[in-house]
C-alpha cells in the first residue's frame, strides 16, 4: 500500500513544484494530493500532470485561522481516502524532507502508532476581564464574523469580558461568545499531521457534535484533529516529527537557512519548515534526501 503526501499551499508555485518533484523522486509510488489556493498564484498544471499530482478542485479560498482552512484540510483528506494507502502526512508548500523518504515511511509503518500528532491540553480561560490564554480564547468561544467595529463597540465588548471577546483576523473581525467545552478534553498542536488511514478517516469525518463545535472556533485546524484523535483511543505519538524555529512572540516560524542545517539534521524530524524559494540550503538537503 502506498503513502499519501497532502500538500497545502497558497504561494511560491516554483517552490511547490520543487517539493513535489522531490517527493516523487524519493517515493516513486506515492500519491501526492495538492490543495493550492490559486487566487494569487498558480502552479504549472502541465508540470503537475507530468508528476502525477492529484489536484483538489476547485480549490477552497482559504482565510488563515477561519473555517475555510478546516474545509480545505478535510476536502484534501477525503480526496486521499478515495484511494488505498497505509499512511498519510500533511505538509505545507514551504516544507521539505530532512531524511530519505523510504526511511521516513518505514518509521511510520514500524512505529506501532496510529498517528504522530501533538496533543497539549487546553484549559478553559479564567473568568476574568484581564488577558487570558490565547488557546483558551480560540477554543472556548463561539465566533461569528461582524463588520469592523468602532471604538464604542470595542469598549463595550471589553467591558463584557470574559463573556465576549473580539478577534481581528486576516479575513475580518469576529466576535466570540463564551461557551462550555465540547465534552472531551480540548487539545492543540501543529497543523502538520502524520496519520494512519484509520486516523485520517477520523480527521476527515470527525464526530458531528465535535465538528459543529469547531466550525465557529478560531484556527480550528490546530485543535479539532488533535481533540478528536486523543479522544478516540488510537495509539498516538505526541511527537509530530517536524522541525521549526520561532522567535519570541512571532506568529510564524522563522525562515530556515544553511546556518540551521546541522540542527535540522540532528533533530531526527521528518520535515522542516519554512523555506523560501531557491534557498541554497535546499540543495544541501537534496544531497541527504536524494543521495
Amino acid at each position: 500500500m502506498t503513502t499519501v503526501y497532502v500538500v497545502l499551499s497558497h504561494q511560491y508555485p516554483d517552490q511547490v513544484l520543487r517539493l513535489v518533484r522531490t517527493l516523487r523522486r524519493g517515493s516513486p509510488a506515492c500519491t501526492i494530493v495538492l490543495h493550492h489556493d490559486d487566487r494569487r498564484t498558480r502552479v504549472d498544471e502541465a508540470a503537475l500532470r507530468a508528476l502525477g499530482v492529484e489536484r483538489v478542485l476547485p480549490a477552497t479560498p482559504v482565510g488563515w485561522g477561519g473555517p475555510t482552512q478546516l474545509q480545505a484540510l478535510r476536502r484534501s483528506l477525503r480526496q486521499a481516502l478515495r484511494g488505498r494507502f497505509e499512511w498519510l502526512t500533511v505538509i505545507s508548500g514551504q516544507d521539505y524532507p530532512l531524511r530519505p523518504l523510504a526511511d521516513i515511511e518505514r518509521r511510520w509503518r514500524e512505529s506501532g502508532f496510529d498517528a504522530f500528532v501533538e496533543g497539549a491540553p487546553v484549559a478553559p480561560p479564567a473568568w476574568t476581564r484581564g488577558e487570558t490564554d490565547e488557546f483558551g480564547r480560540r477554543y472556548f468561544y463561539r465566533y461569528r464574523q461582524v463588520r469592523p467595529p468602532g471604538r464604542a463597540v470595542r469598549r463595550a465588548v471589553a467591558a463584557a469580558r470574559p463573556l465576549l471577546t473580539l478577534r481581528d483576523m486576516p479575513w475580518g473581525t469576529a466576535i466570540g461568545l463564551r461557551r462550555r467545552g465540547p465534552g472531551v478534553t480540548v487539545r492543540r498542536g501543529t497543523d502538520w499531521l502524520t496519520l494512519s488511514r484509520r486516523a485520517a478517516e477520523l480527521v476527515a469525518e470527525p464526530p458531528a457534535a465535535l465538528l459543529r463545535y469547531y466550525e465557529r472556533a478560531i484556527v480550528p485546524t490546530e485543535s479539532l484533529p488533535h481533540t478528536a484523535l486523543y479522544a478516540s483511543g488510537l495509539r498516538l505519538s505526541g511527537d509530530p516529527l517536524r522541525f521549526s524555529t520561532w522567535s519570541p512572540g512571532a506568529a510564524h516560524p522563522a525562515v530556515l537557512g544553511r546556518e540551521d542545517l546541522d540542527a535540522m539534521l540532528a533533530s531526527g524530524a521528518d520535515f522542516a519548515r519554512k523555506f523560501e524559494p531557491g534557498a541554497p540550503v535546499l540543495d544541501e538537503l537534496d544531497r541527504v534526501v536524494l543521495g
